[in-house]
């Protein structure tokens, strides 16, 4: 076998063997024993609509009421569902004959009690994920099959490593870093391979996330945030009890995660451009090489803040549009906990960006010097 396929075998190998202890043999273990759970009493299940009978509106200040009462049908069963919703409600929504919705079943004092909680999502978010798989595929042939590998490793990472370990009581912070970091090196080796850009990448994006890490740990007792400024998180805190998580240590590794995916491009992006540079003009200096990659990074940084700005304010969207509602000064609504949290997490995911374009530039040129000089 050759050297580089050799090591190739290893890295994915050993990729294998890592996520295979995180994921399996760690929980099977039960070293992340989930504290403070609830006990569910209710089961739900997929249930069709096949008669809907409207009831009276009433109308109150606070909107209308509405009243009906909806029959389903689960595996030839039956079931009479009786709704009172306050419509425009955030739970609220129709039921048309056909529909496919969630029917939960709990046991009351009085016998079973079924509810409508949602509509039926399964079939549509399964297609678009397809869809998605597909055209990735198509458009990328080998690579992007190997980014869905990838995409897949880091889904598994996260629903087996990080969320169990922070449910454990484990610190989110360091969990959401060492979590990071096992996602990283899945998706930098299977979708770029086993290279020294590669290499760079990872080295780089470690270097970065530490350093995020600590600003976000400074940023956050600097701005005295709590972590609770969402409904998510105090909801956290009644279903699992107080002291279970902390809730600013999950506020950290919300930002870490948060700002991993758009590292990964820059470290990638960085490493692969000093890359062709050596290679294009192997007598390129360190020096030479760093001053050109820069000229590529900073075009990099103004797009890629931008881009974590843009995601950061369209899933803050609602909170803005509530606090512009108050019609107080920006000094005043800034100070707020909920909108300073996502600012200070804009903020503290920028520095760690634009810190990644002259740490990545300046490992890759040192690699590639290396390179050239062992050449001679």
């Amino acid at each position: 076998m050759l050297p580089q396929a050799r090591n190739t075998t290893l890295a994915y190998l050993g990729i294998a063997a890592l996520l295979l202890v995180l994921t399996v043999i760690l929980p099977a273990s039960g070293v992340w024993e989930r504290r403070g759970l609830p006990v569910v009493h209710e089961v739900i299940r997929e249930a069709r609509v096949v008669e809907v009978t409207p009831g009276e509106d009433i109308p109150t200040p606070g909107g209308v009421i509405r009243q009906q009462r909806v029959i389903v049908e689960v595996e030839g069963e039956r079931f009479a569902v009786d709704r009172t919703y306050q419509a425009a409600s955030a739970d609220a929504f129709e039921v048309k004959v056909g529909e496919t919705v969630l029917l939960g079943a709990a046991e009351g004092e009085q016998g079973t009690v079924y509810q409508l909680r949602d509509r039926a999502r399964r079939i549509p978010v399964w297609t678009l994920t397809l869809a998605f798989a597909l055209l990735v595929v198509i458009v990328g042939g080998t690579r992007g099959a190997m980014s869905l590998v990838g995409l897949a490793s880091s889904v598994i990472v996260i629903a087996r490593f990080i969320v169990p370990a922070i449910m454990s009581g484990w610190d989110p912070l360091l969990v959401c870093i060492f979590g990071a970091l096992v996602i990283m090196a899945t998706t930098l080796t299977l979708g770029h391979g086993v290279e020294r850009k590669t290499a760079v990448a990872l080295g780089a994006t470690f270097g970065c996330l530490v350093l995020t890490g600590l600003l976000a740990v400074g940023a956050v007792g600097f701005a005295h945030l709590s972590g609770m400024a969402t409904d998510d998180a105090s909801t956290l805190q009644v279903l699992l009890g107080p002291g279970i998580i902390d809730a600013r240590g999950l506020l950290l590794g919300s930002m870490i995660l948060g700002a991993v995916g758009v590292l990964d491009d820059v470290t990638t992006t960085q490493a692969s451009a000093i890359a062709e540079l050596h290679e294009a003009n192997p007598s390129l200096s360190r020096q030479e090489l760093f001053r050109r990659g820069m000229n590529v990074g900073r075009d990099h940084i103004a797009a890629t803040t931008n881009t974590l700005l843009l995601a950061y304010a369209g899933t803050a969207l609602p909170l803005i549009l509530i606090l512009a509602a108050q019609q107080q000064p920006t000094g005043i609504l800034v100070s707020f906990d909920a909108l300073a949290t996502e600012v200070v997490r804009t903020v503290v995911g920028s520095i760690g960006i634009v810190a990644a374009v002259p740490v990545t530039t300046a490992l890759a040129a040192a690699v590639a010097g290396g390179a050239r000089a062992r050449a001679r």
